[in-house]
């Protein structure tokens, strides 16, 4: 079975009722996400992270629990609070956040819990640009990296920027080029395509060319209601997704890459072999599509996510 290890943050999403009058909270964190996406769907998963021991710790531990992640690599924090995020929703399920995550738990995991990783046990090592904000979290993220290359294992990046998190702007642009030349998958929106091109200085395609010359095998932009783009050194391809009326985009980009993931790992092997295959591309970006929508159709993350019986597939 092919096993995702799935690195970085995991928190408290703070979600309005219909009304926009209150708030509840619900377990949420992008790379938490994917590692939960992952295994609702079948796959095997763990989640690389550090949670507080206050109480909101403890409800994130229990949804990690219920939904079938391997935690034996989650460290335990008794000095830090856990990061919250109230989200925004606009009249499509668009939303919009507001992060309280100044020297929260989850910017704890360090190189000394990265070396107690079984990496010759992990298959694909996920993560996304939040490990990226501080330096020391930088110095991490890239350690774990580098742990994970020197293992073999396929590396996916969904970029997932929030500009907000970011103390030091201007380190974005360079700091997630690192991390793009050391990456086989990289997941992008449009909009952070063309936002990381224009600080590169470059056209939209321009970019794209330019993180496949750095060595990424496959790059895959999704557009909300408009076609996904998948490219790669050998093809350029665009994979039509469903039409549907968005409740909550939330988790939305977490939900496709965890299920484009495990589509791909349902072959006898993985490896960036996989992502220059165009027929296996499509159909993994039609069946991650398929979840994306879903997901969309349901409020929350870890809830909102689906499993194959959600989807109706055998």
């Amino acid at each position: 079975m092919v096993v995702l290890l799935s690195y970085g943050e995991v928190l408290v999403d703070f979600l309005p009722d219909d009304e926009n009058m209150s708030y509840f909270p619900m377990a949420g964190g992008a790379p938490a996400n994917v590692a939960v996406a992952f295994a609702k769907l079948g796959g095997k998963s763990h989640f690389a992270g550090s949670i507080s021991s206050d109480n909101f710790g403890a409800f994130l531990d229990r949804e990690l629990e219920r939904y079938q992640v391997d935690r034996q690599y989650v460290h335990r924090t008794e000095h830090k609070n856990t990061a919250l995020v109230l989200v925004s929703l606009d009249d499509k399920g668009e939303r919009s956040f507001n992060f309280y995550r100044h020297n929260t738990a989850d910017t704890c995991y360090g190189k000394s819990q990265i070396d107690l990783i079984d990496w010759q046990k992990v298959h694909i090592f996920h993560f996304c640009s939040n490990t990226l904000t501080n330096t020391a979290m930088f110095s991490s993220t890239l350690y774990a990296l580098k742990k994970s290359k020197l293992n073999s294992n396929l590396i996916s990046f969904d970029v997932n920027l929030r500009q907000q998190l970011w103390s030091e702007l201007n380190l974005l642009p360079e700091r997630v080029t690192t991390c793009l030349a050391l990456s086989d998958l990289v997941k992008l929106s449009k909009d952070e395509a063309n936002y990381l091109a224009s600080q590169a200085g470059q056209t939209y395609q321009g970019y794209l060319d330019s993180l496949i010359a750095l060595g990424v095998s496959l790059i895959v932009i999704t557009d909300g209601e408009n076609p996904i783009q998948a490219k790669s050194l050998t093809f350029n391809t665009l994979i039509e997704v469903p039409k549907i009326k968005a409740v909550d985009t939330t988790a939305a980009g977490d939900s496709f890459i965890a299920s484009f993931i495990f589509s791909l790992s349902q072959h006898a092997t993985l490896t960036s072999n996989s992502l220059v295959d165009v027929n296996k591309v499509t159909q993994a970006a039609l069946f991650a599509a398929q979840c994306g929508a879903y997901t969309c159709q349901h409020k929350g993350a870890f809830a909102a996510l689906p499993s194959i019986e959600n989807l109706h597939i055998s």
